[in-house]
Order: C-alpha cells, then structure tokens, then sequence
C-alpha cells in the first residue's frame, strides 16, 4: 500500500479535528453535567396556565397571559404546560384550583414534585394574580403568592417577580435566603456586608463562603469569626458570628525625652477608644522608629506592649529606647568618573554634619530625602547627555557613633545632540521654530532643556490662537553613532477662539474696570501670553488680593470661555508713619487715600511730609483710563517749603497733567503747572543770582515727557529698564514771571548676573537755557550730591560757587553715571548689599559737556538696602575720591520710610 504525502496530511488533519471534537465534546460533558447537578437537586416542578376571570375579550387576553408566563419560566427549572394539553388534565370550567386529588393524578401524569396553580382576575384596569404551589406529597398547605398590576403592559413585570419567589423557594435547598451578621456592637454591620461577595438568592457555595470569612477577618476589627447555616422556607439563612476586639482603653508612651511626645504620638496615629489591631500597632511601632531616624537617632528601638488590666479594655504601651543621635560623617560617591565627586554632590540635599547641624538638622539620615536625591542625581546626569544613567540603592554603613552613606552611579554612555527636526504641524517655517529651542545649541543632550524647549513650543502655539497643541518629542539613537537625534511631533489641533469673557469676584470695581487692562477680547484669538499679561496688569492695578484668570471649554469645541475671579481687597487707606534722612533728619508722613475711587479705577489722595528742612502738602487726583480708553489724566494741588543753606523757598500751586502710551512701552505725558514761589531769609550780600529770583515768583510751565519703564518690580528691580526724556518749558506765551527752558534725560538699566546678583548702571544729563536774561530761578537750576545722584557728597553740594560770595548757585548743565553691584545679604528678608562708582559734574554758563577737567567729582563706597516695615530704608557710606579743601573725604547717607 502506498500513502502519499497528501493522504498524510489529510489523516493528520482528521486525527487533529478529532481531537478538537473530543474536548469539545468534553467541555459539554462537564457543562451538561454541572448543570445537572444544580437541577438534580431541584425537585421538578411544573406550572398550569392561569385561570382568566375577565368580563372583556378573555380569548385575547388568555393568549397575552399564556405568552407572558411562558416567558418569565423561560430562564428557570419549572416546566410550563401548554394550555391544550392542560385543559385535557383538567377542567378550567369546574371548581378552581382543582382538588387535591385531581392534582396527584397531573403530578403523576407530568412527573413533577411541586405544581403551580393561578387565577387571574381583571377587575376594571387593575389586575390581580392569586397563585398556590401545591407540594404533591402533601398538597393540604400549599404556599401562596399573589401580586397585582394596574394595566396588562404591566403583566410581564408582575410576573416575572412571582416566578422569582416561586424558583427561590422550590430551590430553597441550594439557595441562600438571608445573610446577617451577628456579635458585632461597635462595628456597623453594613461594613460587614459589604465584605461579603454572596449575596441572598446566590447558589450555596461553601468555597465563596470561607473567602467571605476570611474577607471579614482582614478587616482587622474581629478576634474570631465563624458561620452557622442553618434552613428555612426561603432557603439557608447564613449567619457571620463575630468576636469583636477590645477597644483601646488608653495609649502610653515611655522613654520620649529628646523629641516632642506629641510628635511621637502623631506618627504612631494610635488613639483611645479606637479598636484594637494588631497590624496598626505594628506599623505604629515602624512609624515611630522612622521618625527617630529622621532626627538622627539611628539606632532607636520601639517595643509595643498590650495588656488587659480590666473589661473596660486594651493598654497599649510604647516602650522607646531612643539611643544616641548618630550623624552622618562622610557622604562618597562610586563610579563616577565623568563629574567629580563635590559636582554630584552639589545636587543632593542630605549633607554631612558641620558645625550648625545643631540648627540646621544637616547630617541627619531621612532615607524619603535620600530617596529624592537619587532621583536628583539621575536629574543631573540626564542633562548632561548620560540618558541611561542609574543609581543603585546607597549604601548606609555604622561605624561607631558615625554613619557613612555611598551613592552607587553606573553613568552609561554620553550622548550628543543629533539631527533636530519636525514632524506634524507647523504654524511657520521650521527655521523659525528651531530659533526657539535651546537643545540645538547644547553639545550634550539634557532632558530639562527639552522639557524647556517643549514649553517654548507649546506656547508658541498657544500664543497663535492653537490652546489644545501637542508636542512630544522622540530620542533616537542614531546609527553607528553617539548622537541623539530630537524629533519633535506637532499636533497643534484646531485654532480656538474666545466665546465669552465672565468676569467674577468683583463686588465693587465696575465690570469695564477690569475689561479696560485685558488683553483679550470676545470673538478674539486665543493667546496665552495675552492672557498671562491681562493677569499681570490686574495685579498691577493693586485692587484685588488674588486674579486667576481660567480658560474653560465651551459647548463648540473650537471655542473656549474665559473666567476672570478676581478677590478684592481694601483700596482705601489711612496712613501715618516717620522717616529719617541725613538732609532733613525726621520725617513725619502720612496720606489719606482711595485708589479705586467709587470702583471706578481712579485714585484720590491727600498727603503730608513734614520735616526738620521740609514740609509737603498734596491732593491730587488721577484718572487712568477716561472713557475706558489709554488716555490717562489727572490734577494737583501743593504747598511746599524747604531749607536751603542760602534761603528759604516757599511755593504753592496745582497742576493738569495726561499721558498716553505712544507706541511699544513708551508713554508720553503732558503737565502743565502754575507756581507760585517766594523766597525768604536772603541776606544783603547774596549772589546776584539768588537776589534776582526773590522777584519770580509765578512759573507757568508745561512739561512734555516720554517714558518707557521694563523693571521688573519699582524697588529692588533686578531686569529690565527704565529711561525718560523730558523737556520743561516756562513763560512765553503760558505767563509767569520765570522763562526758560530745561532738558533732562536719565537712563537706567538693570542686569540679572550669577548668585543672584544685579548689575545696574545708570545714567543722566541736563541743560537749562534762560528764555530770557535773569529770567531762570535759582532753584531751577542744577544742583547734585546725596542718595539721588552722587553719593559722597552731601545733598545739593555739588554745584557752582559764586566768586564773591561763596554761595552755591546751581550750574545749567549737569550729567552723572551710578554703577553700581547689588548682592543678597540676607535674601529672605530683602536685606541687599552694594558697592558702587559715582562720576558727575555740575556746569556753569561757561562751561560746555566737552569740558572734562578737574571739576569732575568721583565717589565710591559701599551701602546696605532693605524694604523695611517702615518703608525703604538704605544706609550709605560714600568715598570723594578727590576731594577739596571745603569738601568731605566721606560722607554717610541715612534714608527711612518714604512718602506715603
């Protein structure tokens, strides 16, 4: 016989299927049987089609009903007799429910133990359902059900609840009829139940009832658990008997001296009347040990002991035997050989013990810090192009009275940045997105600047109306190679636009308040950096305690609302205080003011200094936006009066002044003021300058200036700028007795350097030209020295002397430079140091800006700057570096407290 490779193949197939089928065969074997099992110990039960009393059409309701029960006996172990073979058993026109004996003989004739026998009746809508369950054996008690429905749709309902009892009851022998607990006082018993997976009407399975047990004593509250089962018509009643634990009476703890008992107790979170759980006290007693380690005490040992000394309940008692505090004494790195040991441990936070370690706590072992550390140094190595460094578990090793800790470092491969590209979307060319990432000008791949780098692109987007845009970047190793290559996806989504702008929070300032400093606008553009400079210029405004503004999503997806919540706080403030300087020694201030005045943004003040030299008197008013648009305006009412070594000046007036942003960050503002100036305490012998200007008294001037501000904060700034020019115009066709005209101009510049420190360099110049001879005030001209120009000279003694009497007379023309180094001394508190390099000059009408000779004056010195609770305070101590005979080789310069 010969068999061919087809004919093989073909058996193997066969036998294959064969085998299939055998354990299918199987699994339907096991199925059946289980199946089996369930209904073997059932008895057979079997249900007659109801009697219908209905004085309407029965035939068509007979048909519904018969459907009806047919259906909801369709899922169970009871048989349903159809209603022609019923009727051949039993006669629906005689006495209903057949006699006893007339049932017997339909139990032989149906095999069934257990018979279902009803009458439906219809009495108006309302339909009624009596059913008797006759037990053949003995059919003189038959259990009843009866139910009601108030129409036929609610008939199959009705019924499939009557079938419900009638199966659980016929199969009572494997069904549960009721789980309760028992024993328990203290523990809700609804706690119980909801650890136990059976519930009543489940098949009765001893496996899921010892989970359920054991489910129960993990709770931790029980010393025993047991069940009792036991029968009844519903089925077996399953009873949780439980020995509940003692309560903790009260909580003792031994042996706390060098920590805060209270602090123990906290970390132990064992309290009385809890109930007792061995596993809580167990934890308790790590919980405790952990915190000895935290503050050093390395080798403390925690004992719990519980006893019983009466019914009431537990004693629980911690015994502490805290031992020495142990430091750590040395700090090592291994397998480092890229950075240095002193580099990697620039990162951590755990230190060794130093001298302050008393105050500091450094040295201490606190394993979630060290935990933090490693991670710190992973940190570290990742951006520095070592991707696939590790660090193991450090080791910790006692020596004595002294820990010693190693970090483990197994560095891997550095990797340098590769090929940087896009994938996706893009809003531009990619040129101009590769300007805006920082990866690409690194060496080394480091995640925190891809991290960075995703930022700038995602608020590249953002800021282009795309909020949902999604960046992900991929790391591939390229081929053959060390270098990394960046693939950046894009999705920047769907632009979104702003739907509504609602505004909350604000039970005074008017709503156009606030909308007036948003840079964003209903049916606008969605732009993040709109937003986050609406935020700012909402602080800036100093009326609310707290701004969030949050964008939320709309109904249209493509749409988003904006939530302006703002908290405000008190605007209106009354305010006194003092001040000191070394020019008009103590300050008296105080101010009475509303900076929201009636919520609508403006700003009414009333304020006065008053000292040894001085004294100032102002009203003013300021309306920042007239008509909600940029234009601001506002007036001033002043009496002053001030000291000079030469004569006393007295002035009083107002002035109307406007500004105006022009274009970027510039702003132009206009004043006009009116003065009216008398000079007093003029001796005979004056200079002639000065004995001309007791007879100008009215100035009326109008000054133009263009300001553009970038500082960061107005005090202590560390970036930004701010620069002005102005122009002073007087008499002429605005009146007065002075006329000139004078030119200022300063600017400043603030530069963020390492440690935290600040380079700021300042410069200023001015002339002033007399419109008229004899026609420019002293005290319009040109004075320096002190805080406010150049420090090292007192205040205003930088000036031109008149030849024949010694009297300083100011000079038309003047410029300065300040450099100065601003450095924390204590940073926390705001306390700055400085050192600095002043150079400037004072130029009589002689004189021109070329001229730079020995009249130059030149000072260096140190100081100290606080914002103080009194107000800014800065204390100065200043050089001459080349000083006359009538000058001062130092002078120190005091200021506290400031105008209010």
């Amino acid at each position: 016989m010969i068999v061919t490779t087809r004919d093989s193949k073909r058996a193997q197939r066969a036998q294959h299927q064969a085998k299939k089928f055998c354990a299918l065969a199987t699994v339907l074997a096991v199925l059946f049987f289980c199946n089996t099992m369930i209904y073997a110990q059932t008895p057979p039960t079997a249900f007659l089609p109801l009697d219908i009393k209905s004085g309407g059409n029965a035939a068509e309701l007979q048909t519904i009903v018969d459907r009806a029960l047919q259906q909801a006996l369709g899922d169970t172990s009871i048989s349903f007799l159809m209603r022609s073979q019923a009727e051949q058993l039993v006669d629906y026109s005689g006495t209903w429910p057949p006699p006893p004996d007339k049932l017997q003989k339909i139990a032989e004739q149906t095999g069934t133990e257990n018979l279902g026998v009803g009458q439906l009746t219809v009495i108006g809508n309302q339909l009624s359902i009596d059913i008797k369950l006759f037990d053949l054996l003995s059919p003189k008690t038959p259990t009843y059900y009866y139910k009601t429905a108030e129409s036929v749709e609610q008939l199959p309902d009705m019924l499939q609840a009557l079938v419900g009892e009638i199966e659980r009851y016929v199969q009572r022998e494997i069904r549960i009829g009721s789980i309760t607990p028992e024993g328990n006082s203290r523990i809700d018993s609804g706690a119980i139940l909801r650890k136990i997976k059976t519930k009543g009407g489940d098949l009765y399975d001893q496996a899921q009832l010892r989970e359920d047990l054991k489910a129960i004593y993990r709770m931790g509250y029980f010393n025993d658990v047991q069940i009792d089962v036991s029968d009844s018509p519903k089925g077996k009643n399953i009873v949780f008997r439980v020995l509940e634990k003692p309560v903790i009476k009260s909580v003792i703890f031994k042996g706390v001296e060098e920590l805060n008992e209270d602090d123990v107790k906290g970390a132990a979170n064992i309290t009385p009347h809890f109930i007792l759980n061995p596993t809580k006290i167990t934890e308790a007693e790590e919980a405790i040990r952990q915190l000895y380690k935290t503050k050093g005490f390395y080798n403390s040992q925690v004992n719990a002991k519980i006893s019983y000394p009466d019914d009431t309940g537990a004693v629980v008692e911690f015994t502490i035997d805290e031992g020495n505090k142990i430091y750590i004494k040395e700090i090592t790195v291994e397998g480092n050989e890229a950075f240095d040991d002193d580099e990697i441990l620039d990162q951590i936070e755990t230190g060794e013990r130093w001298f302050m370690s008393w105050l500091t706590n450094s040295g201490l072992l606190d394993m979630t810090k060290i935990k933090q550390d490693m991670q710190k140094i992973v940190a570290f190595y990742g951006n520095n192009g070592y991707l696939d460094a590790k660090v193991a578990d450090p080791v910790i090793t006692q020596e004595e009275e002294w820990l010693y800790l190693k970090f483990v470092v197994e560095e891997g491969t550095r990797y340098r940045v590769g090929r940087v590209s896009f994938t996706g979307d893009n809003l531009g060319s990619e040129d101009e997105l590769l300007q805006l990432l920082s990866v690409r000008n690194t060496e080394y791949i480091s995640r925190q600047i891809i991290r960075d780098d995703i930022l700038k692109l995602t608020d590249y987007f953002s800021e282009g109306g795309y909020a949902f845009a999604s960046i992900r970047p991929r790391v591939l190793k390229a081929q053959d190679s060390d270098r990394m290559d960046i693939i950046f996806d894009i999705d920047k989504g769907s632009l979104v636009y702003i739907d509504r702008i609602t505004i909350r929070g604000n039970t005074r300032t008017r709503d156009n308040v606030i909308r007036r400093e948003l840079r964003i606008a209903e049916g606008g553009i969605f732009d993040s950096k709109a937003l986050r400079q609406s935020t700012q210029a909402l602080q800036r405004l100093q009326f609310f305690e707290e701004v969030n503004i949050t964008p939320e999503p709309s109904i249209d997806p493509n749409r988003m609302n904006v939530i302006v919540e703002v908290k405000e706080k008190s605007t209106g403030t009354f305010s006194i205080g003092a001040g000191y300087s070394s020019v008009d020694n103590v300050i008296f201030m105080g101010q009475i003011s509303e900076n929201n005045f009636l919520g609508r943004g403006d700003t009414l003040a009333l304020s006065a200094n008053i000292g040894g030299a001085s004294s100032l008197y102002n009203l003013a008013y300021t309306n920042p936006h007239v008509k909600d648009t940029e234009l601001s305006w506002g007036m001033d009412l002043f009496s002053t009066e001030r000291e000079y070594d030469d004569y006393t000046k007295e002035s009083q007036g107002g002035g109307v002044r406007i500004g105006y942003p022009i274009f970027g960050q510039w702003r132009a503002y206009g004043n006009y003021s009116f003065t009216n100036t008398d000079l007093t305490d003029v001796s005979e012998n004056a200079s002639y300058i000065i004995r001309n200007s007791v007879d100008l008294h009215v100035t009326s001037a109008l000054k133009f200036s263009l300001v553009r501000d970038t500082r960061n904060r107005r005090y202590g700034a560390t970036e930004g700028s701010r620069n002005v020019v102005s122009v002073k115009y007087a008499g002429g066709p605005l009146g007065g007795d002075a006329e000139f005209t004078k030119v200022e101009g300063s600017t400043s510049w603030y530069f963020p350097l390492i440690f935290n420190t600040t380079l700021h360099l300042k410069g200023a110049a001015g002339q002033v030209f007399e419109n008229e001879t004899d026609k420019l005030p002293v005290y319009e001209r040109f004075y320096l020295g002190g805080l406010s120009s150049i420090r090292g000279f007192e205040y205003g003694k930088v000036s031109p002397i008149d030849p024949v009497s010694g009297e300083r007379i100011g000079g038309d023309k003047m410029w300065y430079t300040n450099s100065e180094l601003i450095f924390p001394l204590l940073e926390t508190q705001g306390l700055m140091g400085l050192v600095f390099l002043d150079f400037g000059q004072v130029l009589d009408d002689e004189q021109n800006f070329t001229e730079f000779n020995d009249s130059i004056k030149k000072s260096t010195g140190v100081g100290i700057r606080w914002l103080s609770p009194m107000g800014p305070l800065s204390l100065v101590w200043g050089y001459n570096l080349d000083p006359l005979e009538d000058e001062d080789d130092s002078v120190w310069d005091f200021s506290v407290g400031g105008t209010f």
